[in-house]
């Protein structure tokens, strides 16, 4: 009988789900609360301040957020000491009743995440996308059914999945490679905004040897 033991999920896409622990109380209220709040898309609110993490009141967050990005770097294996990833930007997101995020991607960064500020169970989650061409068991040519999952930690659910969906809770954060397609879902509950704390990354040091070496500063 062929189980998960006898498969390799060869060429995956990491995605990290941890838990970076209590925020201060005067923290999560300040950025829930006293920070400005524009509706630059339609469908959500966003922090005019697109670096909230350098906020002084953000200093200890920042950290929290610092030290799991390093952790799922260290799990990946990158090589921190050559390579040194940093924060670049970060920004609130608060959705009200029945407001949604489009299906995009991060451009000019490496590693995104979001973090979250309360239990989304009954607002809206995050929906990951496969992308267009993105080959992981059958070709887009030929659209193979599947059975129902009932189990989602199944790992056969993540080869023929076009979407995962996460329900985080809270002080959830969420960690994935930057060209990872994503959108948040309506927030479903007429009361309760969705707040969440997303940020991006880029690195500084040399890549590469030889020929193929290069300096970024």
């Amino acid at each position: 009988m062929i189980t998960d033991q006898n498969v390799l999920p060869l060429f995956a896409i990491p995605l990290c789900r941890t838990n970076i622990g209590a925020v201060s109380e005067d923290t999560e209220h300040y950025l829930k609360q006293k920070i400005e709040y524009t509706q630059q898309r339609q469908n959500s609110h966003n922090s005019k301040n697109l670096n909230i993490l350098d906020d002084p009141k953000c200093v200890q967050l920042k950290q929290q957020i610092h030290t799991q990005l390093m952790d799922f770097l260290h799990y990946l294996d990158v090589n921190t000491d050559q390579q040194q990833f940093y924060i670049t930007t970060s920004w609130m997101n608060k959705y009200s009743a029945q407001q949604t995020s489009h299906e995009h991607y991060h451009s000019n960064s490496l590693i995104s995440g979001v973090l979250y500020f309360d239990d989304c169970e009954e607002t809206a989650g995050v929906t990951f996308h496969k992308r267009q061409g993105w080959d992981n068991l059958f070709q887009d040519t030929v659209n193979v059914d599947h059975n129902p999952v009932t189990d989602q930690n199944k790992m056969s659910y993540v080869y023929h999945h076009r979407t995962i969906t996460i329900q985080p809770s809270r002080w959830d954060l969420i960690l994935f490679p930057s060209v990872l397609n994503h959108s948040v879902p309506a927030n479903l509950h007429p009361d309760r905004e969705r707040y969440s704390l997303a940020f991006n990354s880029f690195l500084k040091g040399h890549v590469g040897d030889s020929g193929s070496r290069l300096e970024i500063n």
